[in-house]
């Protein structure tokens, strides 16, 4: 019987798609016998992304808990059709070797979110969420079928802020608890259903950041030793650069430059 892993990803409007397409394209090349699933909320999608199927979940959630009801709905998907393990990425992400699976959910921790002027580690977000939440392993089994649900209701039990934003990680934080003081780990973590305080016990893979869900900080960082570029936040930019030096496609329709008014015009008004 083939060994396969799969991977997936929530898609969201016209650009996530088409930096998804680019994601796509880089997992084919790092994992060749591997399947792509994109899940959207969109009812008739204006883009399409080859080598991946397109599944759909129910329009109108936030985006937060849609991204979990797609995680639900892609782990079905995997363990239906006896995938290996199955690894949700987010859009703006490139995968350079498959990510190992630790138990039955693996998270990436880190301690930090950058480095200030002085090369000193910045604590910042990670004090309150130690695992980014945009590269996750897990494999298809009922451990990490319930610790999904449980992080999808637990999301749909927030504030509505949390619901549009940052509520995934916040869920993943209390579900692994703390993060580890360096490499990796395994750690047995009781799902903790509140109405009966009762769950199985999910073994909780922490795998650092540094390695698994690297964010590259300029255009010519090494790859050596990494398993996931991921363009956090003000390093979104830098993710055509690296495409185009692994040699993937762009297809991120370029932004129209602001033409600047003639300022001696102006003045002569």
């Amino acid at each position: 019987m083939t060994v396969f892993n799969y991977y997936a990803w929530f898609v969201r409007g016209k650009e996530h798609a088409a930096m998804c397409r680019t994601s796509v394209e880089a997992v084919k090349r790092a994992d060749p016998h591997s399947r792509c699933l994109v899940v959207t909320d969109e009812v008739s999608p204006a883009w399409d992304i080859p080598n991946a199927a397109v599944s759909h979940i129910g329009p109108g959630m936030p985006i937060m808990l849609a991204n979990l009801e797609a995680q639900v709905s892609a782990l079905a998907a995997a363990w239906t059709d006896g995938a290996e393990s199955i690894t949700f990425l987010d859009t703006d992400t490139l995968l350079l070797k498959p990510v190992p699976v630790m138990g039955d959910i693996t998270f990436t921790w880190r301690d930090s979110i950058g480095t200030d002027d002085d090369g000193e580690k910045v604590e910042g977000i990670a004090s309150r969420m130690p695992y980014n939440y945009g590269v996750i392993v897990a494999r298809p089994c009922i451990r990490a079928f319930e610790s999904f649900i449980w992080m999808r209701e637990r999301i749909r039990g927030m504030h509505a802020n949390h619901q549009s934003w940052y509520g995934n990680q916040l869920a993943a934080a209390e579900l692994g608890g703390r993060r580890p003081q360096s490499g990796s780990t395994i750690d047995p973590r009781p799902i903790p259903w509140r109405l009966t305080n009762v769950g199985k016990t999910v073994n909780v893979g922490k795998i650092p950041c540094t390695e698994y869900n690297w964010t590259p900080q300029s255009p010519n960082d090494s790859l050596d030793g990494k398993y996931v570029a991921h363009f956090k936040g003000g390093k979104r930019h830098l993710m055509e650069w690296y495409a185009k030096r692994m040699g993937l496609g762009w297809y991120v329709e370029a932004k129209p430059k602001l033409e600047l008014p003639n300022l001696a015009m102006v003045a002569s008004l």
